[in-house]
């Protein structure tokens, strides 16, 4: 794929600055059915991962309303709060200029009616469209994190059962999120005037290995669509990895070993390394920590090196982590995210496999898939 270049970007963001957007009234208005009528709780809208309320409104007669502005289309989501302080399944849609109208009930509010809005018809009709697929993700991920829950009680043993759950549910659920990521694909390049085409975008570049696919279809995109806050915030993202896509050299580091030792990405120069971003408390990260033990294993004595970063701010939670996992490669501690913000690690674990100049070569490579590139290297 065509890579983003530095004249491409400043290209768009001229593009994107003649189309700036001022704000526009929303209204969200609608219906909360089966609320008893002795309860005064609360209904709240929320900015998608916000930590705060955006807005709240009483239930009156089963009716509620929002008022506000928006100076783009945005992630929101609504849920309910009884005066036990219960808190109701949560909907999520999309905030946008004019009045959206929602119908639910409780106890089935995820699911409810929304109306008045074009880029939430084609929120619903793509999840329709691929119901098969998002149902499929989401069985999974609850049965991911039960797994999850129970591994963290049993202290990341490495004899859980939970591990071999945990191992099983990743491959299907990686099998079923590369075809999502397809079909998002397929329909933000059918349809490069849709708002929904942004916050596909946004879903695909939450994995860094999709920067130059997603580079490809922004340039793509309709103008005003690139001048919404989101739009710019996806060229400022693109910005930040232009230097951290495949065949860029790894940018240096120096961070401090399990003994206080500085030690530099430099120093791996002439062997295989992968630069493995993790941290004790991630229940994800030290399920990988298996696979990279045995592609360590297998091809240490062939060249290949692993540099692991946590981002722990607890040193002895790390050195036990490191320990506990059987983590006999390299491993320094970022605990201020100082390398993490350079290389821009949204989540973990993250990786990235760099040849013996340096040269990345791999980008979040996880289980089998790393086995894989190392394979056809050694």
């Amino acid at each position: 794929m065509k890579a983003i270049t530095h004249l491409t970007l400043a290209l768009l963001g001229s593009i994107s600055t003649l189309y700036a957007q001022e704000k526009a009234s929303y209204l969200i208005q609608g219906t909360l059915n089966g609320v008893p009528k002795e309860q005064k709780g609360m209904l709240f809208l929320q900015r998608y991962d916000a930590d705060f309320s955006l807005d709240s409104a009483r239930i009156d007669q089963g009716t509620f309303r929002f008022k506000g502005t928006v100076q783009g289309p945005e992630m929101a989501n609504l849920f309910y709060i009884n005066t036990l302080g219960e808190r109701s399944e949560t909907l999520d849609f999309y905030i946008e200029k004019g009045k959206i109208t929602i119908n639910g009930t409780l106890g089935n509010f995820h699911k409810a009616r929304i109306s008045g809005s074009a880029l939430n018809s084609d929120a619903q009709q793509f999840d329709e469209t691929h119901k098969t697929i998002i149902d499929h993700i989401s069985t999974l991920t609850t049965e991911y994190f039960k797994a999850e829950e129970i591994l963290s009680q049993d202290s990341f043993s490495m004899d859980s059962p939970a591990r071999a759950i945990i191992n099983k549910i990743d491959v299907d659920l990686n099998k079923w999120s590369a075809q999502l990521s397809k079909e998002q694909a397929t329909y933000i390049d059918q349809h490069p005037n849709d708002a929904l085409s942004l916050f596909k975008l946004e879903r695909l570049l939450k994995d860094t290995a999709n920067q130059q696919l997603v580079t490809t279809l922004y340039e793509k995109l309709n103008p005003k669509l690139k001048s919404t806050p989101l739009g710019q915030q996806l060229l400022e993202q693109l910005r930040n990895l232009d230097n951290l896509k495949m065949g860029d050299i790894a940018p240096e580091f120096a961070l401090a070993d399990t003994t206080g030792k500085q030690i530099n990405l430099h120093d791996f120069r002439g062997k295989y390394v992968l630069i493995d971003f993790w941290a004790s408390w991630c229940v994800p990260c030290r399920v990988e920590n298996e696979h990279v033990q045995k592609a360590y294993d297998t091809y240490k004595d062939n060249g290949f090196e692993v540099l692991g970063i946590s981002t722990d701010m607890m040193l002895d939670s790390w050195k036990k982590a490191v320990t506990d996992d059987g983590m006999t490669w390299v491993n320094v501690v970022d605990p201020e995210s100082k390398v993490s913000g350079q290389y821009h690690i949204k989540s973990i674990p993250s990786n990235f496999l760099l040849d013996p100049t340096g040269k990345i070569i791999g980008i979040n490579l996880r289980g089998e898939a790393l086995h894989e590139s190392l394979k056809n290297i050694f």
